[in-house]
């Protein structure tokens, strides 16, 4: 499906089919009327994309459940604290009594950080607009175990000690912001811009829209007292349907998957991500820092 994304060729081609003269823009009657037509295409557009998507939904999501048959996994052994206060999951993931206390120590500190200064950050920046909103918030803590999992593979695969690799999760605190297609691109930039003015520092800003794996704007903050840092994903609601559809995909992918599922999984993720609405203009939204990938 064509996406109507420039409202300049929108215009001339407008002009062009009604028989105007190259002077029709400096006519400010016709000028509007090709900015209302224009709108009422990208509206269009979007329209049509977000039936296809919702159509779509419930065949990928048996997709999905028939590749999980075709392809089964040994369920995960439940990770679990002992009685010497060791943590354990999985057999290859563990932490000494002495590495477990310290990483409660450190979430419990996380967390009382997002209680007390950044969810009431992200609530004041919600209210300011109530057209959008913080879908699935009641998720905005990793859970712990999760964490420790995540903190268990950083202390192997780097060699980092519990508290540093705890620090480099960028995700034990995360929200994300969902709005519609058409108001995506300007409410993003104006939710960002609240961001700062509440004074939390960017760290890092992803687009990849343009991907074919994943759909989505993520980013990294830093409260600067307490130096935590968390995310900030923005999304549609198509796109964070997709994410959450392909999630499980995504986490196969990074583990030790045979050559062949990994294959059929990327094309899964494809297969969803052709399908999801586009946002007018939204690969204006620049990486930050600036010119990194």
């Amino acid at each position: 499906m064509d996406r109507v994304e420039d409202g300049d060729a929108v215009s001339d081609s407008v002009a062009a089919v009604e028989g105007f003269g190259p002077g029709v823009l400096a006519d400010s009657e016709r000028r509007a009327a090709i900015h209302r037509l224009h709108h009422a295409i990208v509206d269009h557009t979007i329209g049509v994309a977000k039936d296809v998507w919702a159509r779509a939904l419930p065949g990928l999501r048996a997709a999905w459940e028939q590749h999980v048959e075709r392809y089964p996994h040994p369920a995960q052994v439940a990770s679990r604290t002992q009685a010497d206060g060791s943590w354990v999951c999985d057999g290859n993931r563990k932490l000494t009594p002495e590495q477990n206390a310290e990483l409660d120590r450190g979430i419990g500190r996380i967390q009382e950080v997002g209680r007390q200064v950044i969810i009431p950050g992200m609530r004041a920046i919600e209210a300011e607009d109530t057209s959008r909103c913080l879908a699935g918030f009641k998720h905005c803590f990793k859970g712990e175990d999760r964490l420790k999992e995540k903190v268990a593979d950083r202390m192997r695969s780097k060699g980092r000690p519990p508290t540093e690799a705890l620090a480099g999760i960028p995700d034990a605190v995360r929200f994300t912001f969902q709005y519609t297609e058409i108001a995506y691109t300007a409410a993003m930039r104006k939710d960002i811009q609240r961001l700062e003015a509440r004074g939390f520092i960017q760290v890092e800003r992803r687009n990849t829209w343009s991907d074919d794996q994943y759909k989505g704007v993520n980013s990294r903050w830093r409260d600067p007292e307490s130096r935590v840092i968390f995310e900030v994903q923005f999304h549609t609601q198509a796109s964070r349907e997709a994410k959450q559809l392909t999630h499980e995909a995504y986490e196969r992918i990074r583990s030790s998957v045979s050559d062949e599922e990994r294959g059929v999984l990327k094309e899964f993720q494809r297969r969803v991500n052709s399908l999801i609405p586009i946002p007018p203009d939204v690969t204006d939204i620049d990486d930050y820092p600036p010119g990194e990938a």
